[in-house]
C-alpha cells in the first residue's frame, strides 16, 4: 500500500465518521480542524493594534483591540470594529 493509498482510506474513514455526527458535533469538530491547523502568533497584538480576526463562521472583519484578557486556556481579546465587538481567542486574530 503506498503513502497515497493510506492518506485516500483515512479521507474515506473520515468522511463517514462525520456525516454520522450531528450537526453541534461538525460544527465543534469543524472548529477543532480551524484551531489545529492555525499558526500560533509570534507576536502578541496590544490595546489600540490593528487586526484582522476570523470568525469561526470563516468570515474575516478588521478591527481595533479594545482589551487583552489572560484566561485560564490563553489570552483573549476583545476586538471593535465599527459597532460591531467580538470576544475571540489568540489563534483567531490575523496580524496585520
Amino acid at each position: 500500500m503506498t503513502s497515497c493509498d493510506t492518506i485516500q482510506d483515512m479521507v474515506e474513514l473520515l468522511t463517514v465518521e462525520v456525516r454520522a455526527m450531528s450537526e453541534q458535533e461538525k460544527f465543534e469538530f469543524r472548529c477543532g480542524i480551524r484551531k489545529a491547523f492555525r499558526m500560533r502568533m509570534t507576536i502578541t497584538p496590544k490595546t489600540g493594534d490593528t487586526v484582522t480576526v476570523e470568525l469561526f463562521s470563516g468570515h474575516k472583519i478588521q478591527g481595533v483591540v479594545k482589551a487583552v484578557y489572560d484566561s485560564v486556556s490563553g489570552k483573549k481579546f476583545h476586538v471593535s470594529s465599527g459597532d460591531f465587538t467580538v470576544r475571540v481567542e489568540e489563534g483567531q486574530i490575523i496580524l496585520e
